[in-house]
């Protein structure tokens, strides 16, 4: 016992030495409400804290010896000497978190930042950010050319496991943020990202691709892009600029017709949509057309708050988290119902918290919605910030609309269906190509007119 116990404590001298297991021990005490990490409990035990039910040995230190020992052949027998070692516990963390893609997480969004992208990322989230503009995402690709005629019930002959087709994932462009680079350079909603700059996407994550992507304002980044239409891959130069991100805009169209377009949830945007519906208020409007075409998502929170100055009272989402009640996220106090008939905008571009607002509109039966089915992205992402600066996104929750409706990889279906016309060029809102925006408008008026009508 006594060696086992000296064992164990050379272990964790030896592993709390490297960043990825303070990050690990970090991870699990901010994430878990229901118990310690191992790390955590054993650190308790060996102090003479407070240990859990089962004491040392229900601490599980094999996978911190596993990694202890390539590190060590790694650095005694690898061909160059490795200068910098946080490359490798970032790499291993990477690693880690591939294996949620796959089957059966199939989990298409957990992710590790870098402390310079973590720092990019809260500037974005601050309504700033430096790159191209446009917000990317994960999609399933259909691989029935290359699916394996593989026997029903096939187990892993050493595991047990069951062996299942392999999905193939790709990097594409959920929406160009409005009036960016990316989209005064043609890109669409859709496009798959097959390579930036002279390095291919295939087998790269999330990260890694925003990571090849964002730069120097000022600086050029070529993406080659495949397009659904298109023969040939087409080759996009952009050059990058700081994105200032207005995360809603608004004017008086004719009939008092009130348009808002939010484009992102962002820390600005409760306020932002706030003055934007006083300002129409105050200005008669009659009625609203809410454009969240290309809204790719954003904060839960900003979210939230801004769908409860539609709903005014109630749940907005249900939350979904493993091990515990289902809970509802209720509008924010304070706020009214919208009042004026209401048109709401959506296409494929339309993702996460647009789908929160938009869900929650259709089901309370405020407006109704027009264009085409949304994303289909109804899982929940928590940042937990690291101590060496980096985070880690992990997928914690789903979520369901106010009617418990799961979207995620469904989307949400219009309650119109407006196509846009093929255009080689950028249909831009309210434009005269824009026949979404053009239905929802006419709807609107007609509207507008009923009232009138019964009242003569």
């Amino acid at each position: 016992m006594r060696a086992r116990y000296h064992l164990v404590v050379a272990a964790l001298i030896v592993t709390l030495m490297f960043s990825s297991f303070v990050a690990g021990w970090q991870f699990q005490a901010s994430a878990s409400t229901d118990g310690e990490g191992d790390l955590a409990r054993l650190v308790s035990v060996l102090a003479g804290g407070e240990s859990s039910p089962n004491g040392i040995d229900d601490v599980n230190l094999r996978p911190l010896e596993t990694f202890q020992e390539v590190l060590n052949h790694l650095r005694k027998h690898y061909v160059s000497p490795i200068e910098d070692e946080s490359k490798l516990t970032y790499g291993a963390v990477r690693g880690m978190l591939s294996v949620l893609r796959q089957p059966p997480f199939e989990d298409r969004y957990s992710r590790f930042m870098e402390p310079a992208d973590y720092r990019g990322f809260l500037d974005e989230n601050q309504g700033h950010f430096g790159g191209i503009g446009a917000e990317i995402g994960v999609r399933e690709v259909d691989v029935e050319q290359e699916k394996i005629d593989l026997p029903e019930g096939l187990r892993c002959p050493h595991c047990g496991a069951e062996i299942v087709q392999p999905k193939k994932y790709e990097i594409v462009i959920v929406a160009p943020l409005p009036d960016s680079p990316a989209q005064r350079a043609g890109v669409k909603s859709g496009d798959a990202i097959l390579k930036v700059d002279d390095t291919s996407t295939a087998g790269l994550g999330l990260g890694e691709t925003v990571k090849l992507i964002k730069g120097k304002p000022g600086t050029t980044v070529t993406l080659t892009l495949g397009r659904k239409g298109s023969e040939k891959p087409l080759e996009v130069k952009i050059t990058r600029a700081v994105i200032q991100v207005e995360s809603a805009k608004w004017k008086m169209l004719d009939h008092k017709i009130g348009y808002l377009r939010i484009s992102t949830f962002n820390e600005t945007t409760p306020e932002m949509v706030k003055k934007g519906m006083h300002d129409l208020r105050k200005a008669g409007m009659k009625a609203l057309l809410l454009d969240l075409r290309g809204n790719a998502g954003g904060e839960l929170d900003a979210c939230v708050a801004t769908a409860s100055q539609f709903v005014g009272s109630g749940p907005v989402v249900y939350i979904e988290e493993r091990g515990k009640p289902r809970k509802a996220r209720n509008a924010v106090s304070g706020n009214h119902r919208i009042s004026v008939p209401l048109v709401v905008l959506i296409d494929k571009g339309s993702a996460s918290a647009a789908e929160i607002l938009a869900g929650a509109i259709q089901d309370d039966k405020l407006g109704i919605l027009m264009g085409t089915s949304t994303f289909g992205k109804g899982l929940v992402q928590t940042v937990y910030p690291l101590r060496d600066g980096s985070a880690l996104v992990l997928t914690t929750a789903r979520y369901l609309t106010p009617s418990l409706r799961d979207i995620d990889k469904k989307g949400i279906e219009p309650d119109v269906v407006v196509e846009q016309p093929e255009s080689k060029e950028i249909i831009l809102p309210l434009s005269e190509k824009d026949a979404q925006a053009k239905a929802g408008l006419e709807y609107l008026r007609k509207q507008i007119a009923a009232p009138l009508r019964a009242a003569a």
